[in-house]
């Protein structure tokens, strides 16, 4: 079933590196596991297309790598 643009969805985000409280503070509405090997995972939901470009652009600005991004099931 497709969502549409405005539909909340779920996503994880795999960042390189351990991020610190001054990093993590700049996406609130995302929740924090550590993942070994130097990388940190973010995940929470999105509320459509605009805030997840707007999510990718805030990673860019901040100077994150992301590994890996994707969907997470409903």
């Amino acid at each position: 079933m497709a969502h549409p643009q405005s539909a909340r969805v779920r996503y994880e985000f795999l960042v390189r590196g351990d991020l610190s409280e001054r990093v993590l503070a700049a996406f609130p509405e995302l929740s924090v596991s550590p993942t070994p090997h130097a990388y940190t995972t973010l995940y929470g939901p999105i509320d459509g297309d605009v805030q997840l470009r707007g999510m990718l652009a805030r990673f860019d600005t901040m100077g994150l790598t992301v590994i890996e991004m994707r969907r997470l099931p409903d």
